[in-house]
């Protein structure tokens, strides 16, 4: 019997065992590289805002520096719900002033908030905690 020139059917099935074994690594990991770029995707919107909404927050905290400040809002189809709880409620340094040689005490005027910020895409959220400082104006803290 004349051998042919092709292969025999023990090299073909190797052959497309190895083929099917790589097309299925490929596909699982582009699968998978798919998911993580859609999550990447979704954490990127979630926090585009978060400047704007730290800016808020600390304005907010500004403009009202009472002992708990709470609030909510939405910024680029972000919902976002913050708490800012005082920790330390403390007045400047005492000054001396050399015409009268003495020292001068403040007033209480600058709080230390722990702010706790929730973020909601969809059924996405997240929680960030942090600290803020606000402070008084300083005619109304002399009153």
């Amino acid at each position: 019997m004349r051998r042919g020139a092709g292969f025999t059917l023990v090299e073909v099935l190797i052959a497309a065992t190895i083929l099917f074994a790589t097309l299925a690594i490929v596909t699982e990991s582009y699968r998978a590289s798919l998911m993580a770029s859609e999550k990447a995707a979704r954490t990127a919107k979630m926090l585009t805002p978060l400047p704007m909404i730290v800016a808020h927050i600390q304005g907010k905290l500004l403009e009202q520096p009472l002992e708990r400040v709470v609030g909510d809002g939405e910024v680029l189809g972000v919902q976002f719900r913050f708490q800012a709880n005082t920790s330390r409620f403390l007045a400047p340094p005492r000054s001396f002033e050399p015409e009268t040689g003495r020292f001068v005490e403040f007033k209480e005027r600058f709080r230390l908030y722990n702010v706790s910020l929730n973020l909601r895409l969809g059924s996405q959220s997240r929680v960030f905690e942090y600290q803020e400082i606000a402070w008084l104006p300083y005619a109304e803290a002399q009153g």
